[in-house]
């Protein structure tokens, strides 16, 4: 196959150029920078407020012993215990004293049932003694059979008890106070007498039998 090439058409001329590539942007500053938005929650319980625990000490419980409840006789002295034995006070009994009336080693004494201090005449009972109907009937079923009671008496200078003692009881604290309380009451004497014969106190032994 033949042919012909026009060589009139004018080729185009390549124009050769440089490409640049462009930096990269620089990186965003702190402040640049956006938080991505968080999404908003409800409000926080309320707070507990811790209070610390009251302490409170225990009332101290104060215990006092027993009050022990003492006898006191309204007589200074009077006993109503149902014993014997020695005792600072001078008169009758018969054990070893000083000045007194008993039948043991006492000094300067008068005999049985009488004498005092300073006197040389003892005390005479003028009244009857105690009998059954003087005492309680109820005092008297509860009195030992048999049991006999011995007093001491002091004799004042009128004739009055002023003071009993008991050298040997019953063993019942209530029935030798009640022989103590009538002695006071019904029992009374010539006083005795010194040696210039006026009156003084002295002391008198005294027995009570059972009154039945």
């Amino acid at each position: 196959m033949s042919g012909r090439i026009s060589l009139g058409d004018n080729q185009g001329v390549l124009r050769v150029f440089n490409v640049n590539q462009l930096p990269p942007p620089p990186p965003p500053t702190q402040r640049q920078r956006v938080q991505p938005k968080e999404k908003e929650g409800g409000s926080a319980p309320k707070n507990i407020k811790s209070e610390a625990t009251p302490v409170a000490a225990p009332k101290p419980k104060i215990v006092t012993p027993p009050v022990q409840q003492i006898a006191a006789a309204e007589t200074p002295r009077q006993g109503t215990a149902p014993t014997q034995g020695a005792s600072n006070v001078r008169g009758p009994g018969t054990g070893a004293g000083g000045v007194g009336t008993g039948t043991g080693s006492g000094a300067g004494g008068t005999g049985p049932g009488g004498g005092g201090e300073g006197a040389v005449e003892p005390p005479h009972l003028v009244t009857p003694v105690l009998s059954g109907r003087d005492f309680p009937r109820n005092l008297i079923d509860q009195w030992p059979g048999g049991a006999t009671v011995f007093l001491r008496l002091r004799v004042d200078a009128r004739g009055y008890v002023s003071q009993c003692i008991v050298d040997r009881g019953t063993g019942m604290a209530m029935i030798d106070s009640t022989i103590c309380n009538l002695a006071y009451s019904r029992l009374r004497f010539r006083p005795a007498l010194n040696r210039n014969g006026q009156a003084v106190a002295g002391w008198f032994g005294y027995a009570q039998r059972a009154p039945r």
